[in-house]
């Protein structure tokens, strides 16, 4: 592990490594209030990736963090309440658990882990717009074509 994140106790190493599900999920609820299949895949995909993606001052951080995100991701999942309310009260009162340790850092290091949580956080956003973007659009401009362009002229050959 990061030997800044070993000068943190149990509970704040703990908080840290639980920020990148938390970020996840709280990119991915953000639109709609669900996370779904895609978006979860995407960021556990997205935290092993960072493992050598990431600033390399945050490689040992993101190994320590793929070993347990996949689990930290579904204990935050069962722990979200149902109502947006009660999601956006939960997520912000562990987001400012964040906030709190990540003071206790070298800056620089800091800065780095912050930089790449904001990342994270796009990157999981964005997933649900690209499925989107690559599979629903064409099908649905593909219905388009065939339904409201059907002028019956044939097309120059």
């Amino acid at each position: 592990m990061s030997t800044e994140i070993e000068q943190l106790n149990k509970q704040d190493k703990e908080i840290l490594l639980r920020a990148p599900s938390l970020v996840a999920i709280s990119a991915a609820i953000s639109d709609d209030g669900k996370v779904s299949k895609q978006e979860k895949a995407q960021s556990i995909k997205l935290a092993q990736l960072r493992t050598y993606t990431a600033h390399p001052i945050l490689h040992n951080y993101y190994k320590e963090v793929d070993k347990v995100f996949a689990e930290y991701f579904e204990e935050i999942l069962a722990d979200l309440p149902e109502d947006w309310k009660g999601k956006e009260v939960y997520i912000k009162e562990k987001l400012i658990a964040i906030n709190e340790v990540i003071p206790k850092l070298n800056e620089v290091y800091a800065r780095h882990l912050v930089s790449s949580l904001k990342s994270f956080a796009r990157h999981v956003f964005n997933s649900n717009s690209s499925f989107l973007e690559y599979f629903i659009l064409p099908i649905f401009l593909d219905q388009i074509e065939k339904k409201s362009f059907n002028t019956g002229i044939k097309d120059l050959e």
